[in-house]
């Protein structure tokens, strides 16, 4: 079995970690949060989201995280868009890089976004002359890529179909997300196999989430088939509040763990790493006792 020389970590507790949590953190709680990432060496970073606060108020303050984070130009650092107001306030606030959402359920896409999965795609492609004339890097996700919450079990040629029009929109990175954590290693291999012999693994990035306890043995699977990209989050925070039972991001943590093990370089500094994963765990709790 042979796993990549090395692989690169997408920091998305900011964002997707904390966007679930009810009682909000504060602005300057979020910075500093960010901060400690950069300072840990992950590749690339999630700061937030540019949504309306009426959907996701921890969010609320993106524009005034993203100016005063401390930028590391070794780093990425991402915005999720999820549609062309969204796009706007992410270059306004400076983004070179974004990410956009669909998903393979059509349930889950009308409960996550109000639209279906076609009328998402008609939101990209309103939004592609913008990114396409700022010079943007555009990030793919697709949602349920294994299970949903409404539909159950969803069916490979679903997922592969989304990654042909993300292909075709051309966008060079999709991560594939286990939304409410109930993948198995069975069922990435049957998703992995298929999908590879259409696609080139470098196109994938895996977003498993650990509620059921299977998201390293999914990594490890994922490295087996030479997937090189994850998507965790420090302190294993969040999941997604439009998804029952979605809780529970793999931690950053455990996943450099893995690759310590493996002899697979991640370029994290462990130690700077736990020291995030403490803060914002903290700050979590902290709001909790504060608001009860």
């Amino acid at each position: 079995m042979t796993f990549p020389d090395s692989v690169k970590l997408v920091e998305v507790g900011p964002r997707d970690g904390l966007q679930s949590i009810e009682n909000l953190i504060s602005t300057a709680e979020k910075i500093q949060y960010v901060n400690l990432l950069s300072s840990a060496g992950v590749s690339e970073i999630e700061v937030t989201s540019f949504v309306s606060p009426k959907w996701v108020p921890q969010l609320a303050d993106a524009k005034e995280v993203s100016s005063q984070i401390e930028q590391n130009e070794n780093i990425i650092y991402t915005a999720l868009v999820p549609n062309r107001k969204g796009l706007e306030g992410a270059l306004e606030s400076g983004y070179k890089s974004v990410a956009i959402f669909t998903a393979a359920s059509e349930t889950f896409s009308q409960k996550n976004t109000n639209c279906s999965i076609d009328e998402s795609f008609q939101r990209f492609e309103a939004m592609k002359p913008m990114w396409e004339a700022n010079q943007i890097r555009v990030r793919g996700y697709i949602s349920t890529c294994w299970v949903c919450p409404y539909e159950g079990i969803i069916s490979i040629e679903k997922v592969s179909d989304v990654v042909q029009k993300l292909v075709d929109l051309g966008i060079s990175e999709i991560s594939l997300g286990d939304t409410i954590g109930k993948a198995d290693p069975d069922s990435v291999e049957e998703l992995l196999d298929s999908l590879l012999s259409d696609f080139s693994s470098s196109l994938f990035a895996l977003h498993f989430h650990d509620t059921f306890g299977n998201a390293l043995d999914n990594i490890r699977k994922g490295l087996e088939y030479g997937i090189g990209i994850y998507d965790s989050s420090a302190g294993g925070i969040g999941g997604c509040p439009f998804a029952p039972g979605a809780s529970g991001n793999v931690s950053t943590e455990a996943v450099v763990d893995l690759c310590i093990k493996e002899k697979i370089r991640s370029g994290v500094d462990r130690d700077l790493l736990e020291k995030a994963g403490k803060f914002i765990q903290s700050a979590t709790l902290q709001t909790k006792v504060a608001t009860s």
